[in-house]
């Protein structure tokens, strides 16, 4: 199961100061065991915050994320308490289920070829699976 924030944007726009709520948001989540949370979602159309796009899902950048989102995420506004308040455990279990996707228009118009489906649907007969 997963939980996904679906951005469809030209450019990267707002989307560097959208993330970052959202990490907060998954944070709560997966701290309330948010029964859809095995994944956690970022979809989008256009690249964002190319800069530090290798940490875009690393536990400082979570920690940062709830810090700046405390009054709503954690119940404080003091900074001291919360970082107190944050979970180690829970920051690293979301680093490891975050996913960033980044689509473009052309995959909307991909479908497997009918004798692809076939192939699938065989394979997965032959396992004994009856839905794939």
């Amino acid at each position: 199961m997963f939980c996904a924030e679906i951005k469809w944007r030209r450019n990267s726009s707002d989307q560097g100061t959208e993330y970052k709520s959202f990490l907060a948001k998954c944070y709560v989540a997966l701290s309330k065991d948010y029964m859809l949370g095995d994944h956690y979602m970022w979809i989008s159309w256009a690249p964002f915050r190319a800069r530090d796009w290798d940490v875009l899902t690393a536990p400082d950048t979570i920690r940062e994320a709830v810090l700046a989102e405390s009054a709503r995420a954690l119940g404080t506004e003091d900074p001291d308490e919360a970082r107190e308040l944050i979970k180690d455990e829970i920051v690293d279990e979301l680093s490891a289920r975050l996913w960033i996707v980044v689509m473009s228009e052309k995959q909307e118009k991909l479908v497997p070829l009918d004798d692809w489906r076939g192939v699938v649907a065989r394979f997965y007969n032959s396992q004994g699976k009856t839905s794939w």
